[in-house]
């Protein structure tokens, strides 16, 4: 019996020795394919690895597809949106050198800041002056849709101050109605903050505030043609700080020669179209003050940009002042530089760029005269020199009846923004 007691701890001893051993080969062997497992999951090709290259290429395919969609986008705007236009000029050298047609009124300035305002369907031509000094020149381009209009050229007329090309300043130009002394001194009459009242120069000549079209006649009815729209040019006047007046007398669009304009019966071309530009061989004479103030209004009658009439006695004064504090000493009492009828803008006369203001022919306004004898009525205005006589000069006002045409009358065009 004892024996086998002994036996059996004998062999349970040897039992639990295989058991520990199991065991410890378990744990080494689990140890070993954790080890496997880990290396398996974290090392460099391991599960967590691919894992977080998956990752990372979904990251960077998401990020590549929006960089071809953005690359898209953009592609795709480019080819469609508008081109990109020229750069709006700021300055005359500028609108100069590139002959940009303005869109809309654009404020560019000379190279002494003085301030133009460029209407919509103009440019500065290259034969423009540099400064207001020197005279700024517009010219249509497509402001009108009249061809024959097309090519216009007008002068810009500051009021204010303007800088001049030494550097000084020059006098104060306001907007107003002038008489001017033998020496060209200008005295302020009527200022146009006043354009209400009546106020008459030389006896007889007045600047009526409201539109009539006056009456063709030469007995005691016949009536002027007035400014079309008085109080609209002068709050233009004021907003944009000046004007501007044609650069010639106006004239065809066509012509054949001077001598055809010494005859009333060579005028054939209707009284519809007109033109400011410079065209050799043609001018526009033989022409009622009525008939030339509605060929001025309508000038421009379907411009978004501009307005236009026949030049006003504030347009025509102003402008002798400032010719004059240009540097052009007593150009008020500057008579014709021809002796005899020219082409428009043919002849020496030719100051801030403005051709004739004392030259060639009388130029229509829309001043009135109360002026009337036993012959009738002679409501009309005319200003400036006349070719035939040295008498007359351009700050003169005369009258005249309102059938009156003649070779030695024309007119002149005033435009505002």
């Amino acid at each position: 019996m004892m024996n086998n007691n002994k036996k059996f701890q004998k062999a349970l001893k040897k039992e639990r020795g295989i058991t520990l051993i199991a065991l410890v080969i378990t744990i080494v062997i689990l140890i070993i394919l954790a080890t496997i497992a880990i290396r398996g999951a974290f090392g460099d090709n391991g599960l967590v690895g691919w894992t977080k290259e998956a990752r990372d290429r979904t990251k960077q395919g998401e990020i590549d597809e929006d960089k071809k969609m953005s690359d898209l986008d953009k592609y795709i705007e480019e080819q469609t949106k508008e081109p990109e236009g020229p750069k709006v000029p700021t300055t005359v050298k500028e609108a100069k050198e590139t002959q940009y047609v303005f869109t809309t009124k654009t404020p560019i300035k000379d190279e002494h800041d003085n301030v133009i305002k460029i209407p919509g369907g103009f440019k500065v031509p290259q034969d423009s002056g540099d400064t207001v000094q020197q005279g700024i020149v517009i010219e249509d381009v497509n402001a009108s849709s009249d061809v024959n209009v097309q090519g216009s050229q007008y002068v810009w007329i500051p009021v204010g101050t303007f800088t001049k090309d030494d550097g000084s300043p020059s006098g104060e130009i306001k907007l107003g109605r002038y008489t001017f002394d033998s020496s060209g001194t200008p005295t302020l009459q009527q200022d146009a903050a006043n354009y209400t009242q009546s106020v008459i120069l030389d006896s007889y000549f007045s600047e009526l505030s409201t539109y009539r079209e006056g009456i063709a006649s030469d007995g005691k009815d016949g009536r002027n043609a007035t400014a079309k729209d008085l109080k609209g040019f002068i709050d233009s006047v004021d907003t944009n700080g000046g004007y501007y007046i044609g650069r010639y007398e106006a004239s065809y669009a066509s012509g054949s020669s001077v001598a055809d304009y010494k005859s009333a019966s060579k005028i054939t071309t209707g009284y519809s179209k007109g033109s400011m530009s410079y065209t050799p061989r043609t001018l526009w004479n033989f022409i009622t003050q009525l008939k030339a103030s509605k060929v001025a209004m309508n000038t421009y009658a379907g411009s978004s940009s501009v307005k236009s009439d026949l030049i006003n006695s504030y347009a025509w004064d102003t402008a002798i002042v400032y010719i004059q504090e240009a540097g052009n000493s007593n150009y008020a009492n500057q008579t014709s530089k021809n002796s005899s009828l020219a082409n428009t803008g043919a002849n020496a006369d030719e100051v801030c760029k403005i051709n004739d203001m004392a030259s060639n022919i009388y130029e229509l306004t829309t001043e009135y005269s109360s002026n009337t004898d036993s012959f009738g009525a002679f409501p009309c205005t005319r200003r400036g020199g006349v070719c035939f006589s040295s008498s007359y000069y351009t700050a003169i006002r005369r009258n005249d009846n309102a059938s009156s045409s003649n070779y030695y009358i024309g007119f002149r065009l005033s435009l505002y923004l």
